[in-house]
């Protein structure tokens, strides 16, 4: 399964919120702005001469007219011998055809694909040459990205990302007189309001809180399913069983279950308005509100992504874009500038406004967040980020079939089926291993 963070809720967010304060650690108002980029002397401009760079979004979500807004017009104002061109074939149909492109925009969970075709270049000495500030960008972000290159090259330069969040319905709130929950909750609290919140009134079925499916929890949790030495599925740990534990007492709340359904659908919370809490990404429940229409029809708000009670202040896990530059291109220096381009306090300026968070941790551009549409006006958007990305676990190229796996049987043996935790946990790891997992 793809992973549908920046794939498709952040993506779709192009409509988002107003101003926006931002977190502690950004750059101060009365300090400048210090730049992503400063390029040395040598560095700073381009004389590759004329270049056409066929760029391929695999997962990005990034719409032709962010392509344009985003890439195409900053480039071509600065170097207008710089052509870029934006691909709709996929990236098989490109290597076969003899036509590899030149900037691959990827997720953080996709990337292993991408080297697998083995075209990223290691951008390491491209940082040092341009003089890329690494310290500049969000610090979960850079610690994914030398993780994915085990520490030893950097496969590409991140330009934006996604934010876990919480939002609440205020209205089922007053409804059962249950106080508003406070701006951070762990997932022990959390279970706690949802069976407050979990009940029948008037002949309506209301829902506590939705919470995140075990694959999702897993992440979190930084808990990998696959045996990296072995190659093989790994399911069967205690902390596996630990997690899918937790999940479980949210799945058993008296009233959570629903006709033999232990998936119930977002309509619930943002169309029907019988669900009270939710999490997600931020850029999902503006997709979401505007899908339903509904974002003044009751009240609501926004809070940080739920933590673990033993990893507290890690929200939900790191997801990000990456702009990949193939290794074989001969217009790499023109694809450098892109890179430089989409760093460049102009562009993430501009993105930031559009719904698309910076990985600059710089206050003046995060407070601009959104700022082009008024979905999250008036709400307590900057309490998202009192929690940070949580890292992710080592993945495979397995990871999605075992993922589907998990968010579909398995969950529904134990929470409908009343199998054992560690008894569904071991026939999954099984069926993994026969199935998906080749020795």
């Amino acid at each position: 399964m793809k992973k549908p963070h920046i794939a498709t809720s952040l993506a779709l967010a192009l409509v988002m919120t107003s101003i926006l304060a931002a977190c502690s650690s950004g750059t101060k108002k009365d300090q400048p702005a210090t730049p992503a980029t400063a390029n040395p002397p040598s560095a700073s401009e381009y004389k590759g001469g004329p270049a056409e760079l066929l760029v391929l979004d695999v997962n990005t979500g990034t719409t032709d007219e962010q392509f344009k807004s985003f890439f195409v017009d900053p480039i071509k104002a600065k170097y207008p011998q710089i052509n870029l061109v934006k691909s709709a074939d996929t990236l098989d149909k490109l290597l076969a055809a003899g036509t590899p492109p030149d900037l691959v925009l990827v997720s953080n969970a996709s990337l292993a694909t991408v080297l697998e075709a083995n075209i990223p270049e290691d951008l390491t000495q491209m940082i040092k040459t341009y003089g890329v500030n690494l310290s500049q960008m969000e610090q979960a972000v850079v610690q994914q990205m030398q993780k994915l290159g085990d520490q030893k090259a950097f496969y590409g330069l991140p330009f934006y990302m996604n934010y876990g969040a919480m939002v609440y319905n205020k209205d089922i709130f007053d409804k059962f007189g249950v106080p508003y929950p406070k701006e951070t909750l762990n997932y022990d609290e959390l279970l706690e309001v949802g069976k407050k919140l979990t009940r029948t009134d008037g002949g309506t079925d209301y829902i506590g809180v939705m919470p995140p499916d075990l694959r999702q929890m897993y992440w979190q949790y930084g808990v990998p399913i696959v045996d990296k030495a072995t190659g093989k599925a790994k399911l069967t740990t205690d902390k596996h069983a630990q997690v899918f534990s937790l999940l479980k007492q949210f799945y058993m709340i008296p009233g959570y279950l629903q006709n033999g359904n232990h998936s119930h659908s977002v309509d619930l919370f943002f169309k029907e308005q019988r669900m009270a809490m939710y999490p997600n990404w931020v850029a999902a429940m503006i997709t979401f509100f505007t899908r339903a229409g509904t974002k003044d029809s009751f009240k609501w708000d926004v809070m940080a992504h739920p933590s673990y009670p033993d990893r507290p202040g890690l929200g939900k896990e790191v997801d990000f874009a990456i702009a990949v530059v193939n290794k074989s291109s001969k217009y790499r220096e023109a694809a450098y500038q892109v890179l430089l381009s989409l760093l460049s306090e102009n562009v993430q300026t501009k993105q930031s406004k559009a719904g698309r968070l910076s990985v600059l941790k710089n206050e003046d551009i995060r407070e601009v967040y959104g700022s082009d549409s008024d979905i999250y006006k008036g709400k307590n958007l900057q309490s998202i980020f009192k929690v940070t990305p949580s890292p992710l676990p080592d993945a495979s190229k397995y990871d999605p079939k075992i993922n589907a796996l998990l968010i579909g049987e398995i969950v529904k043996s134990v929470t409908v089926g009343g199998t054992d935790i560690n008894t569904a946990l071991r026939n999954a790891e099984d069926k993994a291993n026969k199935e998906i997992v080749i020795p």
